[in-house]
C-alpha cells in the first residue's frame, strides 16, 4: 500500500478508472469514517465514481466525495487500490485518505440514498464488497497525516525520496538533506516489506492472522514517525513489523532466515550474539518462530545500541573540539603578561590538550560507554588531565633530577611533559571510575 501519489489517469488503457476517498472525522467516541448507500446498485460502498477525461485521480476523488457525502474535505495520502471486472471490463479505483473541513449536507441524492458517519468497525461491518472492507481493515487505523494540495503529478514519481517531497511539499522543504535521504530510505524499506507482508498474508491458511494485524499495526506507527521526523522511532516500528512477520513463513523460510541471523551474530561484539547463537541452535526443521524472532530482536537491539552510540560519541567530540577550542582562546591574553602566567596558562592548556586526546580515543574505541552517555563524566577527566598537565610541570621545575635536565627551561620539554601527564591523569581517573562501576555491577 503505497503512499505515493498517483499519476494522471492515462486514455490509452481499456480500463475504467476511478477514485475515492476515505473521509474521516475526529468525534469524542473516536474517529469515524463515511460509508455511502448507492441506489442503482443497491449497496454500501466507500464515496468513490469515475474519472473524467484530462482529469487527475486526485481531483477525481475530490470531486466524488464531496458530490456523495456533501462534505468539503482536504486530501491526504495515497492508501490503496481495489480492482475488479464491471461487466467484462477491467476497473480499477484508487483511494486517498481525506479529513473533513465542512458538512455541507448538499449529496447527490439522485444517487445516494444515505451517507453514514460509522466508526471503523461498524463501517467495515457496513460495507458490501470485501476488497473494500479489507482496505478499510488495513488502514482504519492510520494515524493523521499531513494535508497535501490538490494538484495534478503530471509524471511518475522516480524514486521514494521524491515521493515524500510530493506527498508533503511543506515539510519537505524544511528538511536537511540528510534528513531527507533518512525519510526516503526508510520509506522505501517500509514499502518493500509491505509487499512482502502482503504475500504473506495472502499465503497463510490460519483463520487468526494476528501476526499480519500487529504487523500493519507497527507500519502504521511508522507513517506516524515519518510525519514528526521521527527516524528512530520509524525504523524501530519497521523492526517490530518484521519480527510479526516471521509468524507467517513456513519451516524453509525459518531455516533460512536464521542462517542470516547466525552470519550476522559473527558480526556483534557483545553478549547478544552469545545469546543468537543459543537461540537458534539446534536442527533447522525444529526452529520455532518465537526464537528466530527474539533472534531478530536482539540483532535490532544492537543495531539500534550502535547507532545510538555513535551519535553520542559524535556528540561528545564536538564538545571536547569546543572546550579545547574555548580553552585556546581563555589562555591567549596571558601570553602578554610576565612572571609565570604564560608558562601556567600554556601548561595547563597542554594538560587539557593531552586529556581530551586520550578521551577523544577512548570514545573512538569505545572503551568507556558511561563517558559517552554522560557528558558530566566525559569532561571530569578531561579537566582533571589539566591539573595534572600542571602537576608535570612543577615535577619538570622542582625535580630536576626526575626528569634528567640541567636546570635550564626547555619550552618544548615542559609542554611535552604537561601533554604527558594530561594523557596520564585523563586515565587515571577513568580507570578508577570504570573500575568502581565493575566492582559495584
Amino acid at each position: 500500500m503505497a503512499t505515493s501519489i498517483a499519476p494522471i489517469a492515462p486514455v490509452d488503457p481499456p480500463v475504467i478508472k476511478a477514485a475515492g476517498g476515505i473521509l474521516q472525522r475526529s468525534t469524542p467516541r473516536g474517529d469515524e469514517v463515511m460509508v455511502v448507500y448507492r441506489k442503482r446498485h443497491q449497496d454500501w460502498t466507500l464515496p468513490r465514481g469515475k474519472v473524467k477525461d484530462g482529469e487527475s485521480f486526485q481531483e477525481a476523488a475530490m470531486r466524488e466525495v464531496e458530490d456523495e457525502t456533501g462534505c468539503s474535505c482536504r486530501i491526504g495520502n495515497y492508501l490503496g487500490t481495489i480492482s475488479y471486472s464491471d461487466n467484462g471490463v477491467p476497473k480499477v479505483v484508487l483511494f486517498w485518505k481525506m479529513t473533513l473541513v465542512e458538512e455541507k449536507g448538499s449529496r447527490n441524492n439522485e444517487q445516494i440514498g444515505e451517507a453514514l458517519w460509522l466508526q471503523v468497525p461498524a463501517a467495515i461491518e457496513r460495507l458490501t464488497h470485501a476488497q473494500e472492507k479489507a482496505l478499510l481493515s488495513r488502514v482504519g487505523s492510520i494515524p493523521k497525516q499531513s494535508e497535501i494540495p490538490v494538484a495534478s503529478a503530471q509524471s511518475h514519481v522516480a524514486t521514494a525520496a521524491s515521493h515524500v517531497a510530493a506527498a508533503r511539499p511543506e515539510i519537505a522543504k524544511n528538511l536537511s538533506v540528510e534528513t531527507h535521504r533518512a525519510h526516503s530510505r526508510l520509506l522505501r524499506e517500509c514499502e518493500a516489506f509491505r509487499v512482502e507482508l502482503g504475500f504473506l498474508e495472502r499465503r497463510s491458511a490460519r483463520p487468526d492472522n494476528f501476526w499480519a494485524i500487529a504487523a500493519h499495526e507497527q507500519l502504521n506507527n511508522v507513517l506516524r514517525c515519518l510525519e514528526s521526523d521521527d527516524i528512530e522511532g520509524g525504523w524501530f516500528g519497521l523492526h517490530a513489523a518484521q519480527r510479526y512477520a516471521v509468524f507467517g513463513m513456513n519451516q524453509i523460510e525459518l531455516a533460512n532466515r536464521a542462517h542470516v541471523l547466525r552470519e550476522e551474530s559473527l558480526k556483534i561484539n557483545s553478549w547478544r550474539a552469545a545469546a543468537m547463537e543459543s537461540l537458534l541452535s539446534g536442527p533447522e526443521d525444529q526452529l520455532s518462530a518465537e526464537n528466530v524472532a527474539d533472534a531478530i530482536a536482539l540483532r535490532n537491539e544492537d543495531f539500534s545500541h550502535q547507532h545510538f552510540k555513535t551519535r553520542i560519541v559524535g556528540d561528545r567530540l564536538r564538545i571536547l573540539l569546543i572546550v579545547c577550542g574555548l580553552a585556546a582562546v581563555a589562555s591567549a591574553p596571558f601570553i602578554f603578561l610576565t612572571g609565570r602566567a604564560p608558562m601556567v596558562a600554556a601548561v595547563l592548556f597542554f594538560g587539557l590538550l593531552g586529556s581530551a586526546v586520550c578521551c577523544a580515543q577512548s570514545l573512538i574505541a569505545g572503551r568507556s560507554e558511561a563517558a559517552a552517555s554522560s557528558l558530566f563524566i566525559t569532561l571530569t577527566p578531561v579537566l582533571f588531565g589539566a591539573l595534572a598537565g600542571l602537576c608535570g610541570y612543577a615535577v619538570y621545575e622542582y625535580m630536576p633530577s626526575i626528569t634528567f635536565h640541567s636546570g635550564d627551561r626547555h619550552i618544548s620539554a615542559v609542554m611535552g611533559l604537561a601533554f604527558l601527564f594530561g594523557c596520564l591523569g585523563q586515565r587515571l581517573l577513568a580507570r578508577i571510575g570504570d573500575g568502581r562501576k565493575r566492582k559495584t555491577a
